[in-house]
């Protein structure tokens, strides 16, 4: 996880470098977290920028900005290239390379193309920016599945760019109205906190851009042109059309084998890597592989939700079986906010954090799971966590929270109103699960991708994502649609796959979506306290004592300080209203605060001793439906 922001300017009297310096520095310093480990600069008058690194791989050699042998092309990437060694290898003998640092190849490869091209040869997460010093040419681009962020921001007289909103708004020129449009709330129907945005990726910041996944956008002295795609689903999809189906069984070990390699390649760092368990199939399956060559440390929620769908007892007994360090955290209803002493400080470090007005369940949670790992092991830096693996196998076809029949249900109920959204549209017309692989990759980067950047961000830890290598996407996506309802109806194609290195107790148990369970009070318990314990505080820096605006934030606050089940929508209200309210003052006064990020605190979490390795034992089929009809506990 490193961090990239600066400017391109193209017009207008030049700013003195002391400034210009001065200026890279204070954006740099909101990015001291998400790169807590060097800081460098690169300046020459029309582009400058500073990059802040967490040193993964190549410690001692990897600094950037990174130099081809003439010192004419430099470079800054934010992410992993799982496949710089082949990379490497091609380019020994015509380049000669300062270090080890996987991200060295992307100035020679750029060195010898000029132009976009050589993004076709990476395989990994990133975003990234590549200079011509000598043409005053280049480019700044993402990775495919949009895994690392990259904002950007259109001026008079240049161009801003940043791996997060809060180095944007550092600058003063950085637009800072807040765009309405972009509010995910999903309180209104009572069901989310926020929503997912299928249509396009927010920024919340009018003016403010995300470049999206697989664009490029083209920089110069004179200007910068419009975003161009250089990597598309649509190329797999349409193969998948003229391709005569195969056996079923064919795709599900041809599934396996490039999971196999992406999960290896995933590993690779020179630092301790991690696993983010939930017990569910897709991060067990990653804990299984890795432990064939690796020993990493696994971190579980434990919360009410997580032990009463049998998570919980999935994952302590996959780790024992394993051999593997476990790392189950207690997330008490009755005590999580008061142990953490959760205050109008952790909301606004939440929203800081998030790059948006958001506070919900699974970042929360996971935000607080981070703080953890870096906690007990604080020379963590990288973490797997089995994210993407739903989106284009059919996760959500059938779970333990919406159950479904067959495959016909879930066309009928969920993707159909994708197919008609498309047509309504004009774009070309797909099979029903194309069309919802389409949608989910701007999901992913609206949502899902984004809380995982996020909160890892906030603690110096790289969050990798295996399932996400584009050639695995790639391929479900040129998978012949005749064979959709046999290989993602209920992800059979990686439950057959999983059968590799997990036992039936896990290839078969129900896909169940982070903290969601018959019952999920538990949960709506502790969001309750939260924004109870915040209020008062909020009330007196934010709220004038007698606007109607505080009268209408008082009436929430006394419908959620009623407690039970009817405060569950007025807690979801008035925490959206409070994270909106801390993220408009923050786009407001960012650009003028002195006071430099500070580092984050330790846990104040307790590991579970119920779910400790001594305490459980391997999992069996008899252990599996006692922990579904006990609620999990021994």
């Amino acid at each position: 996880m490193c961090g990239l922001a600066g400017w391109l300017r193209w017009d207008g009297a030049p700013v003195p470098v002391e400034e210009r310096r001065a200026l890279l520095h204070r954006m740099g310093a909101q990015l001291a977290r998400r790169g807590p480990d060097d800081e460098g600069i690169y300046d020459d008058g029309v582009l400058s920028f500073v990059f802040r690194r967490l040193a993964v791989n190549d410690p001692a050699g990897g600094r950037q900005p990174l130099y081809d042998e003439t010192g004419t092309i430099v470079a800054a990437v934010n992410g992993e290239i799982y496949n710089h060694a082949a990379l490497r290898a091609g380019l020994t003998g015509r380049h000669a390379f300062a270090g080890r640092s996987d991200c060295e190849v992307v100035v020679h490869l750029y060195e010898e193309t000029r132009d976009a091209a050589f993004l076709e040869r990476l395989r990994g997460m990133y975003a990234l920016l590549v200079w011509d010093r000598e043409h005053r040419r280049g480019l700044i681009a993402r990775d495919r599945l949009g895994i690392k962020p990259l904002y950007y921001a259109r001026l008079r007289d240049g161009l801003l760019f940043a791996s997060e909103l809060t180095a944007l708004l550092a600058h003063p020129d950085c637009p800072r109205e807040v765009e309405p449009a972009d509010l995910d709330y999903g309180y209104i129907g009572g069901e989310k906190y926020t929503a997912v945005n299928y249509e396009r990726v927010p920024t919340f910041v009018r003016g403010v851009s995300m470049l999206g996944g697989g664009e490029t956008l083209g920089l110069s002295a004179t200007g910068a042109g419009a975003p161009r795609r250089y990597w598309s689903l649509l190329p797999a999809i349409a193969r998948s059309r003229e391709t005569a189906p195969r056996a079923p069984g064919t795709y599900a070990r041809e599934y396996a084998d490039l999971l196999d390699e992406s999960i290896r390649l995933h590993l690779e760092a020179d630092a301790p890597a991690g696993v983010f368990l939930s017990g569910g199939l897709d991060s067990s399956l990653i804990a299984a592989a890795a432990a064939r060559t690796a020993r990493p440390h696994c971190f579980s929620v434990c919360e009410a939700t997580t032990i009463a769908t049998g998570d919980m007892e999935r994952a302590a007994g996959l780790t024992r079986t394993l051999g593997l360090p476990f790392h189950p955290v207690r997330y008490d209803r009755a005590t999580f906010a008061d142990e953490l002493d959760f205050s109008l400080a952790s909301l606004e470090e939440l929203v800081w954090t998030m790059d948006a007005p958001r506070f919900a369940p699974e970042l929360f949670f996971k935000f607080e799971l981070h703080r953890y790992a870096k906690t007990v092991q604080p020379g963590l830096k990288v973490i797997l966590v089995g994210q993407g693996a739903d989106e284009f196998a059919g996760g959500y076809s059938t779970s333990f929270s919406s159950p479904r029949r067959a495959w016909r249900d879930y066309v009928a109920d969920a993707l159909e109103p994708r197919v008609r959204a498309a047509a309504a549209a004009g774009e070309r017309a797909h099979a029903p699960f194309h069309c919802e692989m389409l949608a989910r990759l701007t999901a992913l980067q609206s949502h899902n991708l984004w809380n995982e950047d996020r909160v890892a961000a906030a603690f110096g830890v790289e969050t990798r994502v295996p399932y996400l290598d584009h050639r695995l996407v790639e391929f479900l996506a040129a998978i012949p649609p005749a064979l959709h309802p046999e290989l993602f109806w209920n992800k059979r194609i990686v439950r057959d796959a999983a059968r590799r290195w997990l036992p039936p107790d896990f290839t078969g148990a129900p896909k169940v979506l982070f903290w969601q369970a018959d019952d999920t009070s538990s949960v709506h318990a502790i969001m309750a306290a939260c924004a109870r314990r915040v209020y008062p505080a909020f009330r007196e820096s934010y709220l004038g004592r007698d606007s109607a605006t505080t009268g209408r934030f008082d009436a929430l606050h006394r419908r959620v300080a009623r407690g039970g089940p009817a405060a569950r929508g007025p807690a979801q209200r008035l925490l959206a209203d409070m994270t909106l309210m801390i993220f408009e003052r923050m786009c407001g006064t960012l650009h003028a605060l002195e006071v430099p990020v500070p580092p984050a605190e330790p846990s104040r979490l307790r590991p579970d001793a119920d779910w400790s390795p001594e305490g459980t034992a391997p999992m069996s089929g008899h252990d599996t439906a006692r922990a579904r009809s006990t609620g999990g506990r021994r």
